[in-house]
């Protein structure tokens, strides 16, 4: 801000925090800078920066003043940043608890922004014996429900973190993933009788039979592929990257994850795939038929050797092998970002048994090309008769996987669909029923960068940002939540 000719306050409950923020700010000033610009950093409660009795309280005071609010809590009690400070949001363990002192935090952040300026907020997520709390959706829908809407929202890909060790170990102890990602929230502020709560009639929320109007639904029962390891004991994070294939779509080769990460030996499994029946349908399941290319080209250097020839065919042979052995289901390539697609094949070749229970149920996304505003309704109401469904069908501590993806509307709105049908599955079922075990997200590669890729000058290539719309960003990421039965 400072470099910026913009002036900038800062606040935090937390008098270590400021002193070291304001040790970072005293550097000395060029003379063409003005001082008025220097940020203002000052030791106060979020909550009530109108107090009259706080020192800072004039910054605060006059309302519809700021251009721009950033705001970066704690994600509940995932980080403890104080023992004895009074008001610190990181010491309130209850989700309610912790919303109700954040909802204070909210209306003096609508109060002080000027109508239709931005506020972004930088949030995670927690959890809670071995369950995943959905943190940023819950404070999202808080910002939503005071006044504001949301223009963009982006995952933070989050990597190296200190705890990483300790999380190595309890994500195999406990099965669980680790978290590996965060959201950043641009939400503007609007006219409160302007705000839309994207909330489905409560008839919706009930259980029906048949299918929706709209939607077609597909469902094919499999048996579950053995796995050769235990599968709790590969770490793997919330983040899962794709590679592209010629074949293959995105869904397919989440889908087929999924059931490797989540599905239960000695027992069945089944796809569920929904088609919006105004549009061209997804693109089908290939056939058992198909021919086994699921292992990717490999390109070498070809020096005109007859050494680069037997490379060739070496490592030609090394994939047919290693396919062959996971065709076989002698091995595991189970991981973030594993190539997916000599599993997926496997997967088309396990007809159903019988007499064994029914663990996991799968909806692979719907890309957010194929949806129309007229869909999205139907779409969710869809979604929560399977949800009903399933909770019906799966043995216990069966999981229901659920597919989704944000959607930009031909007005530009943003839908959030992970966090509706996040809401849409708690009010249908509630938490006693189907509670969230994982949230994870996918994307393919090419826009999101492999955690080994080591760059050097010579091989560095500018990245560019290329934008359907100039107003906003692409939207390349999907959500799949895990949710498993409790009775």
């Amino acid at each position: 801000c400072f470099l910026l000719s913009r002036k900038c306050v800062g606040v935090d409950i937390n008098p270590s925090a400021v002193a070291l923020a304001q040790r970072n700010c005293s550097f000395p000033i060029a003379s063409s800078m003005a001082v008025e610009y220097r940020p203002a950093i000052m030791h106060g409660d979020a909550r009530a920066l109108c107090d009259d009795g706080w020192p800072g309280a004039a910054y605060f005071a006059d309302p519809d003043s700021f251009d721009h609010v950033l705001s970066h809590p704690p994600y509940k009690d995932c980080v403890i940043y104080s023992t004895n400070i009074d008001g610190d949001l990181s010491r309130f363990p209850g989700p309610e608890e912790f919303r109700r002192e954040m909802e204070k935090v909210i209306a003096t952040s609508w109060r002080l922004l000027r109508m239709d300026r931005y506020l972004t907020l930088g949030i995670g997520d927690n959890r809670a014996e071995c369950f995943y709390i959905p943190v940023s959706f819950q404070l999202i829908r808080s910002y939503i429900a005071y006044g504001f809407v949301l223009d963009e929202l982006i995952v933070k890909r989050q990597r190296y973190c200190q705890a990483f060790g300790l999380g190595t170990y309890l994500c195999v102890q406990f099965d669980f993933l680790m978290f590996t990602h965060e959201f950043i929230a641009t939400l503007r502020k609007i006219p409160r009788h302007k705000v839309d709560l994207m909330y489905l009639p409560d008839d919706y929320y009930e259980e029906r039979s048949g299918d929706v109007d709209g939607i077609a639904f597909e469902r094919v029962l499999r048996e579950v592929p053995p796995s050769p390891i235990e599968r709790k004991s590969v770490v793997m994070g919330s983040v899962w990257s794709f590679d592209r294939h010629h074949r293959y779509t995105f869904p397919q080769l989440c889908m087929s994850r999924m059931v490797e990460r989540f599905g239960r030996d000695n027992s069945n499994w089944e796809h569920v795939d929904l088609l919006l029946t105004s549009n061209e349908p997804v693109a089908p399941l290939p056939s058992d038929s198909d021919s086994d290319d699921s292992t990717s080209s490999v390109e070498f250097q070809d020096n005109g050797t007859r050494a680069g020839d037997y490379e060739r065919r070496r490592q030609r042979q090394i994939q047919q092998n290693r396919a062959q052995l996971l065709h076989l289901g002698l091995v595991s390539e189970l991981g973030e970002d594993s190539s997916d697609t000599a599993h997926y094949l496997k997967l088309l070749t396990m007809p159903p048994r019988s007499s064994v229970p029914l663990s996991l149920i799968v909806v692979p996304h719907i890309p957010n090309s194929q949806f129309q505003l007229h869909h999205i309704a139907a779409y969710r109401r869809a979604l929560v008769q399977i949800t009903h469904d399933a909770s019906r069908r799966l043995c216990p501590a069966g999981l229901l996987v659920l597919g989704t993806q944000d959607i930009r509307d031909e007005n530009g709105k943003l839908w959030p669909l992970g966090m509706l049908v996040l809401e849409d599955v708690q009010r249908a079922v509630g938490a006693i029923r189907l509670r969230l075990k994982e949230f994870i997200v996918v994307v393919e590669h090419g826009h999101a960068r492999k955690r080994d890729d080591v760059e050097s000058r010579d091989k560095y290539v500018e990245e560019k940002c290329f934008l359907d719309h100039p107003e906003h960003l692409p939207i390349v990421h999907a959500y799949y939540m895990v949710f498993m039965k409790l009775k």
